[in-house]
């Protein structure tokens, strides 16, 4: 009968041994940053979470200046529904399994701070019409 490695059983999976060997030095150039190379999972977690907050409000933002700036206000307004085709960056992110956990935090990211935006606008127009 043999016995099957488990996952506290480090010394079993050499891999896993060299991938945390505390006396090892950071390969490349990382330094301070080597300690992103581990792929923690709160890593992944954050930086998918914040990246997916900075893009609900960068990219159309970006968009928008740049459309009214090259193209003129009103033909802005009507070109500015195609920003929703930045959205298969993080779709696409979703295929690959090495990128699937970051695009499900980027999507959390996104998805959250639309329904903030719209409840905390839509709570203040409420209060502008109750006390007006």
């Amino acid at each position: 009968m043999t016995q099957r490695p488990t996952d506290l059983d480090v010394d079993s999976d050499p891999d896993v041994e060299a991938d945390h060997d505390p006396e090892a030095k950071p390969s490349g150039s990382g330094g301070v940053w080597a300690w992103l190379h581990d792929s923690h999972p709160t890593v992944a977690a954050l930086v998918g979470f914040y990246i997916g907050l900075a893009y609900a409000i960068l990219v159309p933002g970006t968009w928008g200046a740049l459309l009214a700036w090259v193209a003129g206000p009103e033909r802005a307004e009507q070109l500015f529904p195609w920003v929703a085709l930045t959205l298969l960056v993080p779709l696409a992110l979703l295929i690959p399994r090495k990128t699937r956990r970051l695009a499900q935090f980027i999507w959390l990211g996104i998805i959250l701070t639309v329904l903030v935006v719209v409840g905390v606008g839509a709570l203040v127009f409420w209060i502008l019409l109750k006390t007006g």
